[in-house]
């Protein structure tokens, strides 16, 4: 299940494409009480940052306001997936910026979700239960395989570390 050598600065690139390879992210937020909670999103990409427009009727609005314990997966369909167990994903920690209404700013990430989703965004746009937010990735991990996963420490996806201090430990 070994694949070939791949030089570091494939996998950052190969990571950099996978960002773009989706059109929803899996986000998980943490209540007020630290409970765990998984939901989705549509995004769209604005300076190495996730932008989301959800509602105040989903579990993770809440959470995202108050701006702690965030983190996203983009993940391979299983359908994709050379083994289950080895699916491609990345992950991220983020940072969570709130993007208020009725500033420049708002309406200039509402643009950018509007090219990436379509009309159906300008109509979202006038629904004052949904907010955008911003979402800041910290650190990253990105698995492409059986013993090929990878951390970043920056949300531009360089300085690069394959992960290979720890090994798998088996019981015969």
């Amino acid at each position: 299940m070994s694949a070939a050598p791949i030089e570091i600065s494939e996998v950052e690139q190969e990571a950099r494409d996978f960002v773009h390879a989706f059109k929803t992210l899996h986000l998980a937020t943490a209540d007020e009480n630290a409970l765990a909670t998984a939901t989705y999103a549509p995004y769209a990409l604005q300076d190495n940052r996730f932008i989301i427009y959800v509602s105040d009727l989903s579990a993770h609005t809440p959470n995202l306001h108050r701006g702690d314990n965030v983190s996203v997966m983009l993940i391979e369909a299983e359908q994709d997936a050379e083994h289950l167990f080895a699916r491609k994903r990345l992950t991220f920690k983020c940072e969570v910026e709130k993007v208020e209404r009725d500033t420049e700013e708002f309406d200039e990430v509402m643009d950018l979700m509007q090219s990436r989703f379509g009309e159906f965004i300008a109509y979202m746009k006038k629904l004052q239960d949904f907010h955008a937010f911003r979402l800041k990735p910290v650190h990253a991990n990105y698995v492409r395989g059986f013993a090929q996963a990878y951390e970043f420490e920056d949300a531009d996806f360089s300085n690069i570390r394959h992960i290979n201090d720890k090994g798998h430990k088996s019981s015969d």
